[in-house]
């Protein structure tokens, strides 16, 4: 038990924040239109819950690649400190720049795998089997599994607190989000899609100028920034892929 204990902290360690693949929009030469970006990091705020999300997830990969229990009891505990709610709604969809018109895979065209899953029921069920009759794990999960679920209220929503949203990006698509956040405090939006395809996410200021992006070759993405005052900005998720992608997106 120490030992797995060891490697969720390790992955825990590994896995925080800062990604490594977020990149910072230079401000534009141009002072035409002001940048809502500070240089100064903000107040966490409500953006540490965006952070504990990120982490489980991180943990929920771990645990099924490894087939762990013990990992898959610690991301569903991270995840119960989280009072999230869903309710985010896209603001529009549109076409991938570049795109070939005669190859663009049809609407239907649905990846192998499925939804990212962040409900501690179905992710503790799924983690049942793994504790292969070790009685000392089937009663912890089974105790954990009976513990009643979060209500959804709260501190919640796109500027007071944590939001969830799961949706579907079509292939060579990018679904937009239009939110808002507070000035002077950290505003993080994290994407994990289902495995399928290269999902990128943009962030720009309600002046159209680029402040953050993670455009890595993955479908995990997080970024972070301080806007200088409370205002709206476009959250862009791109996919790459041939097929349609399922993803969460959370933020504050």
């Amino acid at each position: 038990m120490k030992r797995l204990t060891v490697a969720v902290l390790g992955i825990l360690a590994i896995g925080s924040w800062s990604g490594g693949t977020t990149t910072l929009a230079e401000e534009p030469e141009s002072a035409e239109k002001a940048t809502n970006f500070a240089v100064d990091k903000g107040k966490e705020g409500s953006a540490a819950a965006v952070a504990l999300v990120n982490q489980a997830s991180q943990l929920v990969s771990y645990a099924r690649e490894n087939e762990s229990p013990t990992a898959m009891l610690a991301a569903v505990q991270m995840l119960r400190r989280v009072r999230m709610q869903e309710g985010l709604a896209k603001a529009g969809t549109k076409e991938l720049e570049g795109t070939d018109k005669g190859d663009t895979p049809t609407l239907e065209t649905k990846g192998k795998t499925p939804a990212p899953i962040l409900d501690p029921s179905q992710l503790l069920a799924e983690a049942k089997p793994w504790a292969k009759g070790n009685k000392h794990l089937v009663a912890l999960i089974e105790a954990e599994a009976a513990k009643p679920r979060a209500s959804s209220g709260g501190t919640l929503g796109h500027t007071t607190g944590a939001t969830l949203h799961k949706d579907t990006v079509q292939a060579r698509t990018v679904d937009h989000y239009d939110l808002t956040f507070t000035g002077g405090e950290i505003a993080r939006v994290v994407v994990y899609g289902d495995g399928d395809t290269d999902l990128d996410l943009y962030i720009n200021d309600e002046n159209g100028n680029l402040i953050v992006k993670d455009d890595d070759r993955t479908d995990r993405c997080a970024v972070q920034w301080t806007p200088k005052w409370t205002g709206k900005f476009r959250v862009s998720v791109a996919n790459r892929g041939r097929v349609a992608n399922q993803y969460a997106l959370a933020t504050n």
